[in-house]
């Protein structure tokens, strides 16, 4: 009677852990399909007018995106605005400052006025995208995603224009500059993801 319980024991057992691991993928798989995650963003990134940024900027998310171009688009764009937001911050910072002089405030308001319009552009831009799906015309939607895209990439050029134009603080310069470049180079990649959209 013992050996008989044993046995169905040892066989319930067996059976459970072999059902266990049939509904579990394989880590091999898993590993596969994120590197197939890792691999289209890479992919994506590799045509990009800036490389680099978009890897930097990207990769991090290739599992959220998966293989999905409209989610690459999406996260580009989220990423961009969350770029553009810390800099029209740091901008702010350093209008603040008190020891700025008048000249250097002054060209400062007109930077923080185009990023904050570049925000705005890119918000613009990340609706039409977010409604795309569910357009009955998304060729103009892609179209308005272009144009507003591009609008921002003007206004971030505006602000580096006007500090290359005035004779300001070289670290006040270098400072805008750095959080400047960083958002431009975001918005043409990804315009360029925009522009590469299938619809």
């Amino acid at each position: 009677m013992d050996h008989q319980i044993n046995f169905l024991s040892l066989f319930f057992l067996t059976f459970i852990a072999t059902a266990a691991m049939a509904m579990t993928p394989s880590s091999s798989t898993t590993t596969t399909t994120n590197q197939n995650y890792t691999n289209f963003v890479k992919t994506s990134c590799n045509s990009t007018t800036y490389p680099s940024v978009c890897l930097t900027s990207l990769l991090p998310y290739a599992t959220a995106v998966k293989s999905n171009p409209l989610k690459l688009v999406k996260q580009a764009l989220s990423i961009t605005l969350k770029s553009a937001s810390s800099a029209r911050s740091s901008v702010s910072k350093l209008a603040k400052d008190k020891n700025i002089t008048k000249g250097d405030a002054a060209v400062l308001k007109d930077c923080i006025g185009d990023i904050q319009d570049s925000i705005g552009e890119i918000k613009d831009s990340l609706q039409a995208i977010s409604t795309l799906r569910s357009s009955k015309d998304r060729k103009f939607m892609i179209s308005n995603a272009q144009t507003w895209t591009s609008a921002a990439i003007t206004n971030e050029d505006s602000c580096t224009d006007g500090i290359s134009d005035e004779e300001i603080n070289p670290a006040v310069k270098k400072k805008i500059r750095s959080s400047i470049v960083i958002i431009a180079r975001q918005s043409s990649n990804a315009l360029y993801l925009i522009n590469h959209l299938n619809v």
